[in-house]
């Protein structure tokens, strides 16, 4: 089929085509309206090379739309999309590359002479269920729009981990996107360091170091806090320490010393901007990670060279960032010493109380996804005795499944967690079998990162949760790299055994 051709020999049927007269006027056509339309300055300069971009963009999407693919995990995980289009004016490129890839991986899947099938992993079905306890709420939540919206955004997420593991299944297209994660981590932690150094706070730099005045303790004054390109510092930790664990990865599996000495740098710089974040549950989650997966790795002498390096980092800190690491034990279970001088765990604490009291009252299947902040004004209002139109969140991202879903979704969320869990544990077993220990350790490295998601997660609510549904994706695409690398593994020892 032409389709076929064309994502074969690219080169061969352009040139095919251009031997065509009106090929050949369509592109001068082309070429002479995006011309005049520039020099006429009647569109802007991003549209007219942004068209270009695009032309570029859905070449590659046809030729190696693993490429993209890449770029689409990259550019949503660090919400550069966002950025874009608050800052810049710009359409959302997300939306774009996912319109893309789509059409293209149907088309591989139905239109092309040999077709590939789509993935099948228990981890979809799961995903389905999650949306079917969800969609639940729409017969019976004060406010079924929100419902609708949560369930399209779930959708949306679906939909580009769908991406994600269909075409990120091959060993390079699955650690060029590992390598662009690092990148994106380490550029945008860089311009949090340097507006640190250099006191800038008003300077967003194009809307990816956002920073805003902060409590930091009852002890000190308020000071400025690192966003990123997130509208809270605790997201942006979160977002930031999900790529700890693949930094130390880039430093004990580098295959040159410039990877291995990029990962370093990316790891310092991660640790600095989580830190500048001021955010407890990050560091708490910083914590986690990094002794857990300390714990797994086969540590070599010369890797304990990077704890001079971490305790270096330490000392330059603000002091601010070791009065804020030092109230970190109030935020833990049992702790309630200074908690009520603390305003921000104060609050937590409450909403924490209203959504067990609405679990309590509605405990099958809650009061329906993004209905929390309603039902919040009410409950609260019989706590404090006083009446209020103040709509919270959760804050904890657990209860709030519980609040708004009930048991069934909290079940079906945790069995969903325990599933992707089970899997990365399955790619990590399969790579060992293989011989393949580089991959084994990124399968733990995803492992440990999805741990500290999870961490934090006991402090926040799910307003960022495209986070979850990319690593979800990540997990799958792995266990489907593993699977073909161990049956390669089989069948080459099969064949070198007769």
């Amino acid at each position: 089929m032409y389709l076929e051709r064309l994502l074969k020999n690219p080169m061969d049927v352009t040139a095919g085509l251009w031997r065509h007269v009106w090929f050949q006027v369509g592109v001068v056509v082309a070429v002479s309206i995006a011309a005049g339309m520039l020099v006429s300055r009647d569109v802007p300069l991003w549209l007219f090379f942004g068209g270009i971009a695009g032309i570029v963009v859905v070449a590659i999407a046809f030729i190696k739309p693993e490429y993209v693919a890449a770029a689409l995990l990259v550019i949503h995980w660090g919400n550069i999309h966002d950025v874009l289009i608050k800052y810049h004016g710009i359409p959302s490129v997300v939306k774009l590359m996912v319109a893309l890839l789509t059409v293209v991986l149907l088309a591989r899947r139905f239109l092309s002479a040999r077709p590939r099938g789509l993935v099948s992993d228990p981890v979809i079905w799961w995903m389905l269920a999650y949306l079917v306890v969800g969609a639940t709420g729409l017969w019976f939540a004060r406010d079924t729009d929100a419902v609708l919206s949560r369930l399209v955004d779930t959708a949306k997420d679906g939909v580009i981990a769908g991406l994600i593991f269909n075409l990120l299944s091959t060993r390079a297209a699955f650690e060029r996107a590992v390598w662009g994660l690092l990148i994106v981590g380490a550029v945008l932690s860089a311009l949090t360091v340097y507006q640190e150094m250099t006191k800038t706070y008003d300077n967003n730099y194009w809307g990816f170091a956002q920073a805003a005045v902060r409590q930091i303790s009852t002890t000190m004054d308020d000071r400025a806090r690192a966003f990123g390109t997130v509208n809270d510092p605790n997201y942006f930790g979160q977002l930031l320490l999900v790529l700890v664990p693949l930094a130390v990865w880039a430093i004990l599996n580098g295959r040159t010393w410039r990877g291995k000495s990029f990962g370093m740098a990316a790891l310092l710089l991660l640790l600095a901007a989580i830190g500048l974040t001021f955010s407890r549950g990050a560091y708490l989650g910083a914590v986690v990670v990094l002794v857990v997966y300390a714990m797994y790795l086969r540590l070599d002498a010369r890797y304990l060279l990077i704890l001079p390096l971490i305790g270096a980092l330490l000392y330059v800190a603000p002091p601010e960032f070791r009065a804020r690491f030092g109230t970190l034990d109030e935020v833990l279970p049992g702790n309630n010493a200074g908690a009520y001088a603390d305003s921000s765990i104060q609050g937590r604490s409450v909403k924490a109380e209203v959504a067990i009291a609405i679990v309590a009252d509605n405990p099958i299947f809650g009061v329906g996804r993004g209905n929390y902040r309603l039902h919040y004004r009410d409950y609260i209002n019989e706590i404090e005795g006083a009446g209020s139109n103040t709509e919270r969140d959760a804050h904890n991202l657990y209860l709030e499944v519980a609040a708004e879903q009930g048991i069934v979704g909290l079940v079906v969320f945790v069995g969903l967690l325990a599933t992707v869990w089970g899997r990365l544990r399955a790619a990590e077993l399969l790579f060992i079998a293989a011989g393949e220990r580089r991959m084994a350790d990124l399968s733990v490295a995803v492992k440990v990162g999805l741990l500290g998601y999870l961490v934090t997660s006991l402090f926040l609510h799910g307003a960022y949760g495209y986070m979850l549904w990319l690593q979800v994706g990540m997990a799958v695409a792995l266990v489907v790299i593993a699977q073909r690398e161990a049956a390669a593994h089989a069948d080459h020892a099969v064949k070198a055994s007769r």
